[in-house]
């Protein structure tokens, strides 16, 4: 099977780990990587908290130093805060 190909990213294999929220986080990440998933995807990740700093929503949009490409589910209704949070991504 060919890999999944996004821009000039290769996921190889081509499976996609989807959001979880309270599920999909680095150790979570870590475990199905050594089943295979290609590409991980953080849980959802509140723009607007992203953007105020929130600690807990930080620990949530963190990844492992052995996960070079990195997927996160931001979600938000203000353009200017979504903005925000992709720049402080």
């Amino acid at each position: 099977m060919p890999a999944l190909k996004l821009g000039p990213i290769a996921v190889e294999p081509p499976v996609v780990l989807a959001p979880m929220a309270g599920v999909t986080n680095i150790p979570f990440r870590r475990l199905c990587r050594t089943f295979g998933a290609g590409l991980y995807v953080s849980e959802m990740i509140t723009a607007r908290a992203l953007v105020e700093g929130n600690a807990k929503t930080l620990t949530m949009a963190a990844f492992g130093e052995d996960e070079p490409v990195r997927s996160v589910q931001l979600c938000g209704v203000d353009p200017q805060v979504m903005g925000a949070a992709v720049h402080r991504l």
